[in-house]
């Protein structure tokens, strides 16, 4: 994969982790934001629904988002492109593109 792509699997030849990990942050950010949304919109629907509430909310989701991505973000920062192994299973396992692979 060419460094410069933003495309964490273009190329098989070459996966350049650091992207990998910037592309599942991503997408974990994405889901968190999402899933906080429909939480909020759930809770405002039910009544009363606190400032206090939703920020309690939003540091549970980004606690949970960070522990989860811990160990695969220090493995592909510790990875190099001569070990494209470790970058495929992190792209296997978290699918940064949003793509499921059969």
């Amino acid at each position: 994969m060419n460094p410069k792509s933003s495309s964490p699997q273009s190329d098989h030849d070459e996966i350049d982790p650091e992207i990998v990990r910037q592309a599942i942050r991503v997408r974990a950010e994405d889901i968190k934001r999402r899933e906080v949304e429909r939480a909020f919109n759930r809770l405002e629907a039910c009544g009363t629904f606190t400032t206090e509430q939703r920020q309690i909310i939003t540091q549970m989701a980004t606690t949970i988002t960070d522990e989860i991505l811990t160990a695969p973000e220090s493995m592909l920062a510790k990875a190099s492109e001569s070990d494209p192994e470790a970058v495929r299973i992190a792209i296997e396992l978290f699918h940064p593109d949003g793509k499921r692979r059969e």
